[in-house]
């Protein structure tokens, strides 16, 4: 995440500087914050109009490189969440299956886990008045670092004088209360990815959409080979989960009965992150390459769905 955010604040002293090239600006809003500079920049058809009345003729390229390397900020954050997010899921199912005696305790994590669940909650539900997805979550994530940042699992390794573990407080968090409070953040980031418009649909061939840099032949008919597979993948699952949405609520991994729709629900949340990452406007082919691999550990055979075990950290 810290690579992503360096990343981002590159970008964000990059719009700083080209607003700071404006004569017509006053001096004392030079001193505006990086959030503050996103906000007046990002819109495209000002940018240039604004522009040209200076007489400044900056090329399109340069303004569309900008937005990108934003918009792959924003997708590899939310992808290494979900890698995270999954990963911290799986860690918290084996603490609890090892503490058989209930004595540790989680206070302190859970609490960030429900953090992480209100800056989302939040996030979405002052979306519809904040403008566009992309150019929100870069700016807010200058000023809350924490947004889409998954806690990781540390018991409150809570001793006695004596240096032993003492047995749990009343209100304490065990093991198996951590893991409802990380299936809500899941079921929370779920809804935080359906709810970007650009997971839904993957762009067609032929249409203006995402470019492959550089445009090799090869590195093409591997995008058009991955879309054709998200799309067959897509197919499947939805044929065999016709109840849709009911698998959120109850994805339990300890229980027997219901481990395929576990392993279901995953691969709906890593395909909507593969459509997503495809249809931004612009990708590497280490990302490419990042999509096959993430949809070659997906495979169906009959109505039964065959999962391979990775943690994949999206490139940037």
């Amino acid at each position: 995440m810290r690579k992503f955010d360096i990343l981002n604040l590159q970008k964000m002293y990059a719009m700083s500087f080209m607003q700071s090239k404006d004569p017509h600006q006053p001096i004392a809003s030079h001193k505006a914050s990086s959030a503050q500079t996103l906000t007046s920049l990002l819109s495209e058809k000002l940018l240039l109009t604004k522009w040209k009345r200076s007489g400044y003729d900056p090329t399109m390229n340069f303004i569309r490189d900008l937005l990108g390397d934003l918009e792959m900020v924003y997708v590899g954050q939310m992808c290494l969440s979900w890698e995270v997010l999954y990963w911290q899921y799986e860690k918290s199912l084996e603490l609890w299956d090892s503490d058989h005696l209930g004595l540790c305790q989680y206070n302190e994590v859970a609490g960030e886990f429900q953090r992480f669940q209100v800056l989302l909650q939040r996030f979405m539900e002052n979306e519809p008045f904040e403008g566009p997805r992309v150019e929100n979550y870069v700016r807010k994530r200058c000023i809350m670092r924490d947004l889409l940042q998954v806690p990781l699992i540390r018991d409150d390794k809570v001793k006695d004088k004596k240096g032993r573990r003492k047995w749990k407080d009343k209100d304490a968090i065990t093991g198996d209360m951590l893991v409802e409070i990380i299936e809500e953040s899941i079921r929370i980031f779920w809804r935080f990815v359906r709810a970007d418009k650009d997971v839904h649909h993957v762009v067609q061939k032929g249409r203006k959409g995402t470019q492959i840099e550089p445009q090799d032949p090869s590195e093409l008919e591997l995008l058009a080979e991955v879309r054709t597979s998200l799309q067959k993948k897509e197919k499947k699952l939805k044929d065999i989960l016709r109840c849709g949405n009911c698998i959120v609520r109850k994805f339990r991994r300890h229980e027997e009965d219901s481990s395929d729709q576990v392993l279901f629900f995953f691969s709906q949340v890593d395909m909507k992150l593969v459509s997503r990452v495809l249809n931004m406007s612009k990708i590497t082919s280490d990302q490419l390459l990042w999509c096959h691999h993430k949809l070659g550990k997906i495979n169906f055979v009959s109505r039964k769905i065959h999962v391979e075990p990775s943690f994949l950290l999206f490139p940037c």
